[in-house]
């Protein structure tokens, strides 16, 4: 019995661990974007496809192409096949398949117009917004540089591009930091009147527990679930 409790006692310590070891995401651009993620383990690069060797990729789509065409050649080879021996089976085919049913929005279109799409649409995006504001309020970012060296061939273009970038990026800098549990930003923006091309460097690390992730997706599952069971009824 006590070592029945002792396994019992190991495996929810186990699960604990999974659900409440945040997962870590790493952006990092230079002229280049490399993605890193890590969970339980040190950070991984994630392909981007930004960094793949063209030969190769272009011989990866050239086999893609070539499997995707053998394979419609097949079904057209068997479908002319089953036409010669049954001329009447598409026919057949087509006169004795069941009536497709209503799927969700059909039906509340038919019965509410509209109005009654509109409000599902709202209700859902209510539900969406929900789920997001959970997720950011237990979303971390621990580091967020962004620097930005606004430059163009013309003076006059880089003090008016310059102008436009801060009036987009602060705000919406600002928007983050008030709905994410905490972030930790440095926002550098200067435009540079020596250069021909504007120069951009983000570095962003952030860190969230699968644990608010999955309440936060089981919460908004079972509110969409119960709106649509009740526009059918």
């Amino acid at each position: 019995m006590n070592i029945f409790l002792l396994i019992l006692a190991g495996i929810i310590a186990v699960i604990d661990l999974l659900i409440f070891c945040p997962v870590v995401v790493k952006i990092e651009f230079r002229e280049k974007l490399k993605i890193k993620a890590g969970y339980l383990f040190p950070i991984i690069p994630i392909p981007t496809g930004a960094e793949a060797d063209p030969e190769k990729a272009a011989k990866k789509e050239a086999k893609k192409a070539k499997r995707e065409e053998k394979k419609r050649l097949k079904e057209e080879k068997r479908r002319l096949k089953k036409e010669k021996k049954h001329p009447s089976a598409a026919e057949t085919e087509e006169q004795t398949e069941p009536a497709k049913k209503e799927n969700a929005f059909t039906k509340i279109l038919k019965e509410d117009g509209v109005k009654g799409i509109i409000e599902l649409i709202k209700e859902l995006a209510r539900i969406v917004g929900g789920l997001v504001n959970k997720i950011t309020d237990h979303l971390t970012i621990s580091k967020f540089d962004l620097d930005i060296a606004v430059s163009s061939e013309d003076a006059a273009k880089t003090a008016t591009t310059y102008s436009y970038i801060c009036t987009a990026v602060y705000p919406s800098v600002s928007f983050i930091s008030e709905h994410v549990r905490k972030c930790r930003h440095k926002i550098r923006i200067a435009p540079v009147f020596t250069r021909e091309k504007t120069q951009f460097r983000l570095v962003l690390k952030a860190r969230i527990s699968p644990f608010f992730v999955l309440s936060a997706a089981l919460g908004a599952g079972i509110k969409a679930l119960g709106l649509f069971l009740k526009k059918k009824k």
